[in-house]
């Protein structure tokens, strides 16, 4: 078999939007390129995770500081699939921001009844949540459920080193 002339070839560069889009959300960088191809994904007809395309383009709106877009996308993801966790969770971390803690509760709820991807994150939100509310007894159990979760994550631990347990019926000073 006679060998192929290298001067013939041509590179092919994958540029899957969809692709391009996740890797935006995930990396939080070139945002306005990567909410391009987020857009040119969500309109492919072919697509097959549409509702995670939603989300990660929610992810780059909220980077983007557009809470509004970040909050419809979260809501067309979860018309898709109603059982995508990870669409309540990032609501929820919207809606914190909104300083809507109801609601953000409620989603975080949902998200976790979902098995979100990042379980630590959604319980060290419900703590927060419930930290600014007075609610410390439930707060401190949220950030240990998150350090349960996650034993390295920082956010938690660090919190959870303001807290000092008492015997119930103890006074402190």
């Amino acid at each position: 078999m006679p060998d192929k002339p290298m001067d013939n070839l041509t590179m092919i560069y994958s540029t899957d939007p969809a692709l391009q889009c996740y890797n935006t959300a995930l990396a939080g960088s070139d945002l306005k390129y990567g909410l391009e191809h987020c857009n040119t994904a969500v309109l492919d007809p072919m697509m097959n995770y549409r509702a995670e395309t939603f989300v990660n383009r929610g992810i780059i709106r909220y980077d983007m500081g557009d809470h509004s877009g970040a909050l419809n996308d979260f809501s067309n993801a979860l018309e898709y699939n109603p059982t995508l966790g990870d669409a309540y969770l990032n609501q929820a971390l919207v809606l914190v921001a909104e300083k809507r803690p109801a609601e953000a509760m409620a989603a975080i709820n949902q998200g976790i009844a979902l098995g979100a991807t990042n379980l630590q994150v959604a319980y060290y939100s419900r703590a927060m949540i419930a930290d600014d509310a007075g609610h410390y007894a439930q707060a401190y159990r949220d950030y240990r459920q998150a350090l349960k979760i996650k034993p390295d994550y920082g956010p938690a631990r660090r919190q959870l080193e303001r807290f000092k347990v008492v015997p119930k019926g103890t006074e402190t000073q």
